[in-house]
């Protein structure tokens, strides 16, 4: 005869309906843990990027400004408007230092996108050369030494007489 018989003590092999569910359960929880983890990562590299691209455009536009290729004034938001940087924008602002004929130029860029996106901001700040001040004081300095010389050649010619 081929009948199986069990024998008291002696657990039959195989597996069971309910070990089946709990492999399933425990494989799905797994895999819902590793498409968050790639979810997360994938965010955090997408964050990094922009961060850079932030800290180039921001670098960019302070080159810009001391290079005097955008005048070292205050400005609000202004949109990028290169190819591929669209939702990039900036803005410059200039205050007076504590010392004199100095201004502080700080740079803010920024990306806004849709609110489940993600978002990018960086802001850098320099000392920079007033040179409206320069250009005042240097006239200023060649007028006094102008007056000077004048003043110096009329005492040569008084002499002179």
């Amino acid at each position: 005869m081929n009948r199986r018989t069990t024998q008291p003590g002696i657990v039959p092999r195989g597996i069971t309906l309910y070990e089946v569910v709990i492999a399933l359960a425990i494989f799905s929880g797994a895999i819902v843990a590793l498409f968050e983890a790639l979810s997360t990562a994938t965010r955090a590299a997408l964050q990094a990027r922009m961060q850079s691209q932030a800290v180039l455009l921001a670098e960019t536009k302070m080159a810009e400004v001391v290079g005097g290729a955008i005048p070292a004034t205050s400005s609000g938001d202004v949109p990028f408007t290169d190819a591929g940087l669209e939702g990039w924008s900036y803005s410059i602002t200039v205050a007076p230092a504590t010392h004199a004929g100095i201004n502080q130029v700080q740079v803010s860029v920024f990306c806004r996108q849709a609110p489940s996106s993600v978002d990018a901001s960086f802001t850098m700040a320099r000392l920079l050369r007033d040179q409206q001040a320069f250009v005042t004081s240097a006239t200023q300095a060649a007028k006094t030494k102008a007056l000077q010389a004048g003043v110096a050649n009329q005492q040569t010619q008084a002499a002179g007489q």
